[in-house]
């Protein structure tokens, strides 16, 4: 199976969770013979949407056309992100906007919902959070990560979207451990 994996966060140290997961998952997936490709938005360089125009036409960032061939390319999309005030770093959403530029992930329909461009790609979404994520999900109701879900994945015709939550991972280094052989685990069967 050809993987792209995206690591949103925006800190590009090698050092912190989501890059240790991205490279978690890249291992069990190439130990498994799939194909992977890697974007870590922190190391890209991308001007910002500022209005309406502009995501209407395709973008001219290289570092974006780049990404928009690797999504076209990818048959299964692996996210991972911090949650940062609830919801995924300004920086990713940024990212994910700019992709989206000149109707690559859903072009609009008139009278009716848009079409999903990238039909027949499978994703995981694999969140990070210093809280405990059985919090996150009963107390918070999970939001920022069921509106990245729903209104970007599923909206560009992404499914099935699978979402894991890794929580207390501030205080707690065997539940780091345990996410990393998780995403180790993941990327060995390509879920």
């Amino acid at each position: 199976m050809r993987i792209l994996i995206i690591n949103g966060n925006p800190d590009p140290a090698p050092e912190r969770l989501s890059g240790a997961l991205a490279q978690a998952y890249a291992d069990g997936a190439n130990g498994a013979d799939h194909e992977v490709r890697r974007i870590d938005i922190g190391a890209l360089s991308f001007s910002l949407l500022r209005n309406a125009a502009d995501f209407a036409i395709p973008p001219k960032d290289p570092d974006i056309l780049a990404a928009q061939a690797s999504f076209r390319w990818a048959e299964h999309l692996v996210f991972i992100y911090p949650i940062w005030f609830g919801t995924i770093p300004a920086l990713f959403k940024a990212f994910m906007e700019l992709v989206g530029c000149g109707e690559f992930l859903a072009t609009p329909r008139a009278g009716s919902y848009s079409k999903g461009n990238l039909n027949g790609r499978s994703a995981r979404v694999i969140v990070t959070m210093g809280m405990p994520a059985l919090l996150y999900r009963l107390a918070f109701g999970a939001h920022g990560a069921k509106s990245f879900k729903r209104s970007i994945l599923q909206l560009s015709g992404i499914s099935p979207v699978r979402t894991t939550y890794l929580g207390d991972t501030r205080i707690s280094h065997e539940r780091c451990r345990a996410g990393i052989a998780l995403a180790r685990s993941l990327g060995k069967r390509a879920l």
